[in-house]
């Protein structure tokens, strides 16, 4: 695979550590001398040969196996590059088999145990009078409305249906495409039965396309098959035959595995399968919801491939029918949903996909949760959260500028600041490299980039735009970042010590997920936290300050049972002479409590426990 894509070795660094996983063949990258600039009207590459072949360690480390030059390079940039890698040792590629789909722009990866993905409904003429009569003048506005509405509504992938009568479909199918990738960079799941119009639409489609549907029927499984095969293609599963949909779960699963096996016969790996657990109306048929759930528990457990389904199917014929639909989404999702085939402005199926994923424990889904929340909550709501900016702990923002209390400064931010303020905790340990590797000292990022984006974190979830999951996000962003730059604060003379602190749940009390984000987020400010961890009594709480000699000590509740205990650290701290202040928190502690039993402050969250901590010191 060559990657030769018009831009620098820095940039394209980062494209061949996105593909360096995945590729099955060697990888071979020529990057420009750098980005070109205009100088008196003529196009120049600026990046010297020295500058450019020090690239080349990280080009090798990152996966290449051949090296080069393209634009504005000359032989002495090859001479040096040459240089630097000569012996140099290449990996070999990973081979790894992702279930990715993708568009010219942007790839959308699937996951066994990630979130349920919505596949946009809309774009189909079915029972669509104004969409049909448009198809037949030969226009796509309203299909591009669709497209932008329904990536704005949270669709991972957008399925396409040109299918109508008067109208030639290949042709309005080559057309959609190129609409619908003009207006957004979803990938496209090819709805249609015809195969020659959908080997043309594989084939204009500039990117791995989803194909819906292969069945057992003679001509899907003899002639659309082979064309997922060829063009590389993941597909839809759906398992029914020329005798007509299966009556039973067990028949689903024999068809599942008759199509799986002409599939593999094909070369076609499981990891391009996504079985379809056909639902069909609860009204007519009671076991319909409960054979469904079965075929998608055995497809995900047994066989270990994605499903989906046509979740609206269910409630045909019956009244209210976003309930009936919202319930099946959530028990589906219980059992392994990978995907559900839907319209995204459906708020209550929006809402509750995402709180089933949060409940499921899936990676991420707490964010994505507070992000669905944001799009349907109450019109206040949405208000305050369309301030912040697009990535910023949530998949979609508008950034808009505004003076309202509680929106972010548009001021431009280092990339450290941003992927703290985004929660990147994957990519922040890279992004700390850079940025060390333009030239920033550790201490310069700590406190210049790091500190200020907690700071703005905290003023985020104070105002309410920001939520517990964010906050948290945040704090484990900036921690690897800082456990990254450990060993060269230590080294850094410019950096005094900071004060101790002692923290701990009191004695009887063993509740300490709220003691935990405190020590995080004073650990980030760079203090020297001990973490005593719970039920622990006020004499070992005295002792390690005096150990330590901690500046201030930490005290957490959770039950009007325990939070006596806090008086007693109170004055057993009193009755020693010692100096640390103390400040309290917990759910059942108010700032009153705090007075009363002598502690200096009282912080009702982890961000709060930040500043607080400062004012003790001030």
């Amino acid at each position: 695979i060559g990657i030769n894509c018009s831009t620098g070795p820095k940039e394209m660094l980062n494209i061949l550590k996105e593909m360096r996983d995945y590729a099955k063949v060697p990888l071979l990258v020529k990057p420009n001398a750098g980005l070109p600039i205009l100088e008196n009207g003529e196009t120049v590459y600026p990046m010297s040969p020295e500058e450019f072949a020090s690239y080349g360690p990280a080009f090798v480390e990152a996966g290449a196996s051949f090296l080069g030059g393209c634009c504005g390079t000359t032989p002495e940039h090859i001479r040096l590059l040459s240089e630097k890698v000569g012996d140099l040792k290449v990996r070999e590629p990973s081979c790894k088999h992702p279930s990715m789909l993708a568009s010219e722009r942007k790839s959308q990866e699937l996951l066994m145990d990630g979130p349920l993905l919505i596949i946009g409904e809309r774009i189909n003429p079915t029972g669509k009078k104004k969409l049909q009569a448009e198809l037949r003048e030969g226009r796509l506005d309203i299909v591009e409305e669709m497209a932008a509405a329904q990536a704005e509504q949270g669709a991972h992938i957008l399925d396409v249906n040109m299918g109508t009568n008067g109208i030639d479909e290949k042709e309005m199918m080559l057309k959609a495409i190129q609409r619908i990738t003009m207006v957004t960079d979803l990938p496209l799941c090819i709805d249609t039965s015809h195969v020659d119009v959908m080997e043309a639409a594989l084939k204009h489609y500039p990117g791995r396309a989803l194909v819906n549907s292969v069945s057992l029927e003679e001509k899907k499984i003899k002639e659309m098959l082979p064309l997922v095969r060829k063009y590389g293609a993941m597909f839809i599963l759906l398992p029914l035959s020329d005798e007509g949909l299966p009556d039973t779960a067990e028949k689903k699963k024999e068809y599942i595995h008759q199509i799986m096996n002409a599939a593999h016969e094909l070369g076609i790996e499981r990891d391009s399968i996504i079985a379809d657990g056909l639902v069909t109306t609860v009204g007519a048929n009671k076991q319909a919801a409960l054979d469904t759930l079965e075929t998608i528990r055995y497809c995900r457990e047994e066989l270990h491939i994605f499903t989906v389904i046509g979740l609206s199917n269910i409630s045909f014929g019956l009244p209210e029918r976003e309930f009936v639909n919202g319930a099946f989404a959530a028990m589906a999702v219980g059992r392994g949903l990978s995907m559900a085939i839907a319209n995204p402005s459906d708020q209550l199926l929006m809402g509750l996909a995402s709180a089933s994923d949060m409940l499921m424990a899936k990676e991420g889904s707490d964010v994505r949760y507070i992000d669905i929340a944001a799009r349907t909550g109450a019109p206040e709501i949405k208000e305050i959260r369309s301030t912040v900016p697009e990535g910023s702990g949530t998949e979609k923002g508008t950034g808009r500028k505004t003076e309202k209390k509680g929106t972010i400064r548009e001021e431009d931010k280092s990339p450290v600041y941003t992927a703290v303020l985004k929660g990147n905790i994957k990519g922040i340990t890279d992004i700390v490299k850079d940025s060390l590797s333009q030239g920033n000292r550790p201490d310069q990022i700590l406190n210049d980039m790091l500190i200020e984006a907690i700071n703005e974190v905290g003023r985020l979830f104070d105002s309410g735009i920001y939520f517990l999951p964010q906050l948290i996000s945040s704090a484990n962003a900036m921690k690897k970042a800082i456990d990254y730059l450990e060993p060269m604060l230590k080294e850094d003379s410019r950096r005094g010590e900071m004060p101790a602190i002692i923290i701990a749940t009191v004695e009887g009390d063993i509740h300490d997920i709220g003691k935990n984000l405190v020590a995080l987020m004073l650990k980030n400010y760079g203090y020297r936290v001990y973490d005593l961890g719970k039920d622990v009594p006020a004499g070992d709480i005295i002792s390690a300050a005096r150990k330590y000699d901690a500046a201030v000590i930490v005290l957490s509740a959770l039950m009007t049972t325990t939070m006596m205990k806090m008086k007693e650290t109170v004055e057993l701290r009193n009755k020693q002479g010692l100096k640390a202040k103390i400040m309290i928190g917990g759910a059942v502690t108010t700032s009153s409590f705090a007075e009363e039993i002598g502690a200096d402050g009282w912080s009702k969250d982890a961000a709060d426990a930040v500043r607080l901590v400062q004012s003790l010191l001030d």
